[in-house]
C-alpha cells in the first residue's frame, strides 16, 4: 500500500524504492521522523521522535522536524506558516483532529486550540515514479476574518549536518549557472520578486552530502507555481536541515472570510541513494508522466524554424512565404513568424495590447501565408505576448486603467511596454476573446508565448489597496487561467513558453506549456553550461534550443557542427538568417536536421546520462538511451597540450548485449559491458570540436 496507516499515529508514505515517515507526537504535531531509502517494518518508527535527542537546554520546536510549523510561541527556526487572528494573535497552536489515508492519498487536519480555523495537509504518492506531493489548505470556519502571512507549500526535515545546497544564480542570457553550497550553519535563501518565475533563481531545491552523479544521497522538489515563491533551507542548531518552499512570504497578505479557504501550488519531491542521475530520471519520467499537457506529452515535437533572425520586426507576408520555401527545403516541421506580425509593430514601441493581423504586412490577412506554409508541408505558428501591452496601442488608449499602477506615480516603463492587471477577469476575458478568435479564424497549430519585463508598481484600480499584496499570486493565477482556457478551446495548439528566454521555466508553467525557451542565448558553449544545469530537474524535450548564427550572443567563432550539435540536445530549432546563407551551410544543416529526425525520439524520451562536465573535465559528453537505441554527443571547447583521444565511459546499456556504432567512419561492435567499463575512444581536436556517434543493440 502506498500509505501504511498504523493506529492513526503514524504513517508510511511508501514508493517503490523510498519511504517517507509521519508520525504524531503526544502534542498531535506531525513529526518527519525519516526520509530515505525503503523501510518496509514502519513498527520499528513507534516510539522514535526528535524530542528523545539529548541535547541540553535545547526543547520545543528545534528538536521536531515539523510538517507544518508556525510562526510565534517558542518555534525559533524559520516557519512555513504565519497568521494573525482578527483579534492580533499572531500563532496558530493547533492539535491534529483528524488523519484520513485513502490508497494513494493522505490528508492530516490541524486544527488551532483556540479559534476555528484549520490547516489540511495533502499528500499524494506517486509509488511507481518515486515521488511525493505535498500541498495545503487553510480554512477559516469562523466569521471573523484570518489573515495570511505566509503559507509555504512543504516543509522538509533531514537528519544531521554538512549537506550541501544546489541552487542556481542567473540573469538574462545567463540562466542556471549552477552553485553549490555547504548549509552548515544559518539559512539560505532563494526567493523571485520579479512578479514570475524570473532568470535569478529557479523554484526547487537539491540538497546532497558530497553527492555526484552515480553516488550519494539527494534530497530534491521542485514548486509547481510560476510567481513569486521562496525556498529556505537551514540549518537547525539541533543538529538538521530544514527546507521550506512556497509563494513568498514577501509583499504577501491573504485575507480568508468566513468559509474561504486558500490552496498552495504543489511541491513535488523525491529521494536518490544513487547520485543526481536517479534524480533526474526520476524527474524527468514524472513530468511525462504526470505534468506534461496532452496530446504533445507523447508527441516528439517538431523542428522549428523561427523567423526573428532573418526579418526582426520587418515582415512582410511574400517575404516570409520565401523564407518558408527556404526552410521546407532544409526539412523544418514548423514555420514561425516572430514579433513584427500584428497592427502597429514595427519596433519595440508599439502595438502590443492590439492582437489584429496588420493589414500593410498582410493585405490578405494571414491566410495566404500560412497556406502557403501549410502547401510546403509545415505547420505554422505565431509570437504573442499577451502579459504586455504598449502606450501606443488601441488597447492602452482605451483602457488605461488595465496595468499595474500606482495612484500618482508616474508607470516604470520596462522594454516600452506595461504590464497587463492579469488579476482583473475583465482583461483575462478580453485577451481569451482575442486569442481564441485569432486561433480560430487561421490555421495555427503553434504558440510562442513571451513574457519581457518583470513586475512593478503592484497596484490596480478594480481592487482597494487593502487586497494589493494578494496582487502577486492573483496575477499568476490570472496568466494560467488564460493558457487553460485557450488550451481547452484549442487542445491541438502546441505552446512554448518564453520569458525573455528562461524566466519561466517550473513545474507551474509546465501543467500549461509543452515546452520552454530556456535561454535567449544561444552560443553554443554558452547553452552546453546552461543545458547541463537545467537538466538536473527539466527534461530534454521540454528545451527548445535553436541553431542561430555565430557570434548571436559572443563575440567568438564557433563551427556550425558543434553548434548544431548543441542544439539537437533538446527539441531542435533553427534561427539562422536564410535570407544570408552559403549553399553548403544549408546544406549541411538539411543533413544535420535529417540526423536529428532519426534520434528525436531517442533525445526526447530516452534517460539523459551527463557523463563528463566541461566544469570539471575537458570535455561535454552526453548519452541519451532509449530502449535498445542510444545517442552519445561529445564536445570539446579547446584542445589541451596536444591531446586528441578522449575516453568515454557509457552508462545506461546491458553488460551482455553487443551494440553497433561508427566513429569517424569506421563502423564496430561491442558490448555493453565493453563501452561502460573500458570505454569508447573519441579522437576530439582544434577549438570547438564535437561528434555525434548513434548506437544500436544487434542480435
Amino acid at each position: 500500500m502506498p500509505i501504511v496507516n498504523i493506529n492513526d499515529r503514524l504513517f508510511g508514505l511508501q514508493t517503490k524504492d523510498t519511504s517517507y515517515i509521519i508520525s504524531l507526537t503526544d502534542e498531535g504535531v506531525p513529526e518527519s521522523l525519516y526520509w530515505g531509502k525503503r523501510i518496509d517494518c514502519l513498527e520499528d518508527f513507534l516510539d522514535e521522535s526528535g524530542k528523545k535527542l539529548l541535547l541540553k537546554n535545547t526543547h520545543g520546536s528545534n528538536l521536531i522536524r515539523e510538517e507544518c510549523s508556525s510562526f510565534g510561541g517558542t518555534c525559533y527556526k524559520e516557519a512555513s506558516l504565519k497568521i494573525t487572528f482578527s483579534n492580533g494573535v499572531r500563532d496558530f497552536r493547533y492539535r491534529t483532529v483528524e488523519c484520513k489515508a485513502d490508497g494513494e492519498s493522505l490528508e492530516i487536519i490541524l486544527e488551532d486550540k483556540s479559534y476555528p480555523f484549520l490547516m489540511h495537509l495533502y499528500y499524494e504518492v506517486f509509488p511507481e515514479e518515486n515521488i511525493i506531493k505535498k500541498w495545503r489548505r487553510a480554512e477559516n470556519r469562523g466569521k471573523d476574518p484570518v489573515f495570511l502571512e505566509r503559507i509555504f507549500s512543504g516543509e522538509y526535515g533531514i537528519p544531521g549536518e554538512g549537506y550541501e545546497s544546489i541552487q542556481y544564480k542567473g540573469r538574462w542570457g545567463g540562466e542556471f549557472q549552477e552553485y553549490n553550497e555547504t548549509v552548515d550553519s544559518g539559512k539560505r535563501v532563494s526567493e523571485s520578486l520579479y512578479g514570475l518565475t524570473g532568470h535569478t533563481v529557479n523554484p526547487s531545491f537539491i540538497i546532497h552530502k558530497k553527492a555526484t552523479e552515480t553516488a550519494g544521497d539527494v534530497y530534491y522538489g521542485a514548486l509547481e507555481y510560476s510567481g513569486n515563491f521562496k525556498c529556505v533551507t537551514e540549518a537547525v542548531n539541533s543538529g538538521w536541515l530544514n527546507i521550506l518552499i512556497g509563494i513568498t512570504d514577501t509583499d504577501f497578505l491573504w485575507e480568508l472570510k468566513e468559509g474561504e479557504c486558500f490552496d498552495t501550488p504543489a511541491v513535488y519531491a523525491g529521494y536518490s541513494d544513487a547520485g543526481f542521475e536517479k534524480m533526474s530520471h526520476t524527474m524527468h519520467t514524472f513530468c511525462r508522466r504526470h505534468l506534461m499537457p496532452q496530446p504533445y506529452a507523447e508527441k516528439p515535437l517538431p523542428v522549428l524554424y523561427n523567423s526573428w533572425y532573418s526579418t526582426e520586426f520587418d515582415v512582410q507576408c511574400k517575404e516570409q512565404i520565401e523564407l518558408a520555401k527556404a526552410a521546407s527545403e532544409t526539412g523544418v516541421e514548423l514555420f514561425v513568424v516572430d514579433d513584427g506580425w500584428f497592427e502597429g509593430r514595427n519596433d519595440d514601441t508599439a502595438g502590443l495590447g492590439d492582437w489584429y493581423v496588420d493589414k500593410e504586412k498582410f493585405p490578405d490577412g494571414l491566410s495566404e501565408l500560412s497556406d502557403a506554409v501549410h502547401d510546403l508541408g509545415m505547420d505554422f505558428g505565431l509570437w504573442i505576448e499577451p502579459e504586455m501591452v504598449n502606450p501606443k496601442s488601441r488597447l492602452f488608449q482605451e483602457h488605461p486603467d488595465w496595468i499595474y499602477s500606482y495612484p500618482g506615480r508616474e508607470v516604470i516603463m520596462g522594454r516600452n511596454q506595461y504590464e497587463l492587471d492579469m488579476s482583473n477577469p475583465e482583461v483575462i476575458n478580453y485577451l481569451t476573446e482575442q486569442f481564441d478568435k485569432l486561433l480560430g479564424e487561421n490555421r495555427i497549430e503553434y504558440i510562442k508565448w513571451d513574457m519581457n519585463r518583470y513586475a512593478s508598481e503592484m497596484g490596480t484600480e478594480h481592487l482597494l489597496p487593502s487586497k494589493w499584496k494578494e496582487l502577486s499570486y492573483r496575477n499568476t493565477q490570472g496568466v494560467y487561467s488564460l493558457i487553460r482556457e485557450l488550451r481547452k478551446r484549442h487542445p491541438y495548439v502546441e505552446f512554448e513558453a518564453c520569458a525573455s528566454g528562461g524566466g519561466r521555466v517550473d513545474f507551474g508553467a509546465m501543467r500549461y506549456f509543452d515546452e520552454y525557451w530556456v535561454s535567449d542565448n544561444t552560443d553554443a558553449l554558452d547553452r552546453l553550461f546552461i543545458q547541463e544545469s537545467y537538466s538536473r530537474l527539466y527534461p530534454a524535450k521540454y528545451m527548445r534550443s535553436w541553431l542561430t548564427d555565430d557570434k548571436e550572443m559572443n563575440s567568438r567563432t564557433i563551427p556550425l557542427d558543434f553548434r548544431m550539435h548543441a542544439a539537437m540536445c533538446g527539441a531542435l530549432g533553427v534561427g539562422v538568417d536564410l535570407n544570408h546563407i552559403s549553399t553548403r551551410k544549408k546544406e549541411r544543416i538539411t543533413e544535420h536536421i535529417r540526423e536529428y529526425k532519426s534520434v528525436r525520439e531517442i533525445i526526447q524520451f530516452g534517460d539523459l546520462y551527463r557523463l563528463s562536465s566541461l566544469r570539471q573535465s575537458d570535455i561535454c559528453a552526453l548519452q541519451y538511451v532509449k530502449d535498445d537505441k542510444s545517442v552519445l554527443f561529445v564536445f570539446l571547447d579547446h584542445e589541451r597540450y596536444g591531446r586528441e583521444d578522449y575516453s568515454v565511459r557509457l552508462r545506461g546499456l546491458e553488460a551482455d548485449k553487443r551494440y553497433s556504432l561508427e566513429i569517424d567512419g569506421t563502423r564496430c561492435v561491442k558490448t555493453g559491458g565493453f563501452l561502460m567499463n573500458y570505454g569508447l575512444k573519441v579522437k576530439l581536436c582544434g577549438d570547438y570540436d564535437s561528434k555525434m556517434i548513434c548506437l544500436e543493440e544487434i542480435i
